[in-house]
């Protein structure tokens, strides 16, 4: 009895229902070392990077590798401190405004669905890396098909105005006083 009484409650979940209990776990990029203009941690710096790149729009506008590079790190963090064991700090609504977030940085890119996170994080790096290195020919080529659904030229002048996003603001925001927590032991500046 108690058997079909749990089933029953169970099956009021949608997910359960349909046999999926299993979690969802979001799609995750590597970040490699440098790969932000930085040689420190990825994570720490991809947080510090997103967090003040969108509280305030003005601080990237005008300035595209600093707006792919804020992008490249919201999509990175968003799965990074969601799967990875080293943030289990990182309380369960700040992780799922990260993925909020990503979604809401991918629109106003235009990032083509479905795209892997690692793809994304590749093309905007890479631009941003040519862009730092006097290549804006080769940056433009990173951002145009099949990562976003507009020529490069277009998205190199949406990185340069980035509109406020509310929950790429909030998340990482969150996410960053989270993670530098004071007693924090693993966590660098």
């Amino acid at each position: 009895m108690f058997q079909k009484l749990l089933l029953a409650v169970a099956c009021l979940l949608p997910a359960a229902c349909a046999g999926g209990l299993q979690p969802v776990v979001p799609d995750t990029a590597r970040m490699p070392p440098g790969a932000l203009g930085s040689g420190f941690d990825p994570d720490v710096t991809a947080v510090n990077l997103a967090r003040w790149a969108f509280a305030d729009s003005g601080r990237t506008r005008g300035r595209p590798i600093e707006g792919a590079r804020a992008a490249a790190s919201m999509d990175y963090i968003a799965g990074q401190l969601y799967t990875s064991p080293r943030w289990a700090n990182i309380d369960a609504l700040t992780k799922e405004q990260l993925l909020q977030g990503r979604q809401e940085v991918r629109a106003a890119l235009g990032v083509v669905p479905g795209t892997s996170s690692q793809a994304v994080v590749n093309h905007l790096t890479t631009a941003a890396n040519a862009l730092a290195g006097g290549d804006p020919a080769f940056a433009v080529a990173q951002l145009g098909s099949p990562v976003f659904q507009e020529p490069g030229e277009q998205v190199l002048q949406r990185l340069a105005n980035l509109p406020y996003m509310q929950m790429a603001n909030v998340s990482t925001t969150r996410a960053g006083n989270q993670l530098f927590q004071e007693g924090r032991g693993d966590a660098f500046y």
